[in-house]
């Protein structure tokens, strides 16, 4: 459950705020007039998740290297894709399904992250 406070108890509860921050790690969300205005986070847990972090440039480049290496030419990625299409395909025929839900669960639990629902 989200943690959410009025603009006026950052200025009259920082310390309590503070306290929050710290002991959930959790953000903690002001709201300016009833709208989100801030998100504030422990420093403990922006550390965290800086390094968790990485940009898109970084991204790109670990998925080109990680395909260049599984798949040295196009023709080897096309016939990848086709016949993982295809096994999906005879899976669905099958019956052989997973709800979203338990796809995205799987996914949270491996790579201890957390996807919009």
């Amino acid at each position: 459950m989200p943690i959410i406070k009025p603009c006026a108890d950052l200025r009259n509860n920082y310390n309590e705020i503070s306290k929050l921050c710290h002991k959930t790690n959790d953000p903690i969300f002001i709201t300016k007039n009833g709208v989100n205005d801030l998100v504030l986070l422990s420093d403990e847990s922006y550390e965290l998740l800086k390094k968790r972090t990485i940009t898109e440039d970084e991204l790109d480049a670990a998925i080109e290297e990680k395909l260049n290496k599984q798949f040295p030419t196009f023709e080897e990625y096309k016939a990848y894709v086709d016949n993982c299409i295809r096994e999906g395909l005879k899976e669905l025929e099958q019956g052989k399904t997973i709800s979203s839900e338990d796809v995205i669960n799987g996914l949270e639990d491996k790579y201890d992250i957390k996807l919009p629902h």
